[in-house]
């Protein structure tokens, strides 16, 4: 009798929706865990909850996390598909997205024609695949979905022209290092002691990195042609091996000395803009510093006193120094709309012109390329004349564009003739940056495609 008294035995109830049977926490603590979980990650979550004095680990919300059911795919008339690094230069996948409502339906697990063709073939719905022009989706959109209409991206396709008029120039940046004569500028003075005008500063002084260029050459290549190794080179003048190499591919020094001289810095937009105003009679360095700031300058105001000290000193140029010519500024002056260019540009960009052919045909061709994109605007067969002119005398980066314009030549027509884009698709690629990021990297692909589908 005294045994059965000490048996004990306790009853009880589940409450909807708040307890269930052999459960540790409440329904709605679940849902917050969860709700953390998929904003912040398996780490980051557990510290905050730690701060809120609620005990869990990494592991736990990562659970909960795989825990959660995939959201079903409906109808996806309207498709955006775009690539994104699972591992930078080594592993990429494939995002899918709902272009109506800006939602992620799917992550696939590579780039692959073959995997984009099977998952169209399951959903026969699609009508419209919003891309970027890259072959595997042109080629897995034909193979699995032949009735849908490809759209190629307009900035996509303005962004490789911009590429290609830049590979161009590239191969002419010699005709970037003769200074422009066509500003209502003053001759400068001959250069000194027979140097090029290129290879002296904006003070008329002869360039550090010019003697430097020529003495390192001039040392490699006589040790070169002594027989001694590129490892020995390197190791006796406290070189890296890179450096060396490079050395000893140029056989002129002129093609060191062209991205050398020609080495772009954050003040070189504003030299006119602080000569004119030292003429006029501002010299405070902190003033000017904050003047060309509200006018893009992201630099501090040490650059601009660096800038300024010849001028302290007494030596003055006779004409107001202009921009360096660099590749990247010259792609820049190509690019923009004719009406945005300041008149010094444009005086640039024609005298560039002048000087060389081939650099005017490339000017023309980008711009009728560009004014086409821009407006959405393509008149009958417009498109095929562009092609077949640079087919027929252009310049050969032009020409790799034309040909690969012309094998997708539906989808561009289709992107100049239509508003659909693929911003909401590289909005989502954005979005599995920070992913990733929050993650560190430590998570497989299936916890990293859960939290593409299923993150708010």
């Amino acid at each position: 009798m005294r045994a059965r008294s000490l048996c004990r035995r306790t009853f009880a109830e589940q409450i909807p929706a708040l307890t269930r049977r052999h459960a540790r926490r409440t329904d709605a603590l679940t849902t917050h865990l969860t709700d953390v979980a998929l904003f912040l990650g398996g780490r980051p979550g557990a510290r905050l909850f730690q701060r809120m004095t609620i005990d869990t680990s990494k592991d736990t919300l990562l659970r909960l996390i795989r825990a959660l059911p995939l959201p079903s795919t409906g109808p996806v008339p309207h498709l955006g598909v775009d690539e994104f690094a699972v591992r930078r230069g080594r592993t990429y996948a494939t995002i899918l997205i709902d272009m109506a409502t800006h939602r992620p339906v799917d992550v696939l697990a590579d780039r692959a024609a073959t995997t984009f063709a099977s998952w169209l073939r399951d959903h026969p719905e699609v009508r419209i695949i919003c891309r970027d022009r890259a072959g595997s989706y042109r080629d897995g959109a034909q193979a699995g979905a032949p009735q849908a209409r490809q759209v190629a991206d307009a900035w996509h396709l303005l962004n490789n022209l911009a590429q290609a008029v830049e590979r161009v120039i590239g191969r002419h940046r010699a005709d970037l290092r003769q200074p422009l004569t066509s500003h209502d500028l003053t001759e400068a003075d001959p250069a000194p002691d027979g140097l090029d005008r290129t290879e002296l500063d904006i003070h008329g002084r002869p360039r550090p990195l010019v003697a430097r260029t020529r003495e390192r050459h001039q040392q490699i290549h006589e040790r070169i042609e002594r027989g001694d190794s590129l490892r020995a080179i390197a190791r006796d003048l406290q070189l890296s091996r890179g450096t060396v190499n490079r050395f000893a591919r140029a056989a002129d020094v002129d093609e060191l000395l062209i991205a050398a001289i020609n080495r772009p810095t954050l003040i070189d937009d504003y030299r006119l803009y602080l000569h004119h105003r030292w003429m006029e009679g501002c010299t405070n360095a902190s003033a000017l510093t904050r003047e060309i700031q509200q006018l893009g300058y992201s630099g501090d105001v040490n650059t601009v006193r660096r800038h300024l000290k010849p001028y302290r000193d007494g030596t003055i140029p006779a004409t107001a120094p202009l921009p360096h010519l660099t590749v990247r500024r010259v792609t820049d002056w190509t690019m923009l709309r004719p009406e945005h260019l300041t008149d010094v540009e444009r005086k640039g960009l024609d005298e560039l012109c002048e000087r060389n052919p081939a650099l005017a045909t490339t000017v023309e061709y980008a711009r009728r390329l560009a004014l086409m994109i821009r407006t959405r605007r393509s008149e009958h067969l417009a498109l095929d004349v562009w092609i077949a002119d640079v087919r027929l005398d252009g310049q050969r980066e032009l020409r790799t564009l034309a040909n690969g314009m012309r094998r997708d030549r539906a989808a561009i027509e289709a992107a100049l003739t239509t508003t659909y884009t693929s911003g909401a698709v590289e909005g989502n690629v954005t979005r599995i940056k920070l992913l990733k990021r929050q993650m560190h990297g430590r998570a497989n692909f299936d916890l990293l495609r859960r939290r593409i589908l299923l993150s708010p």
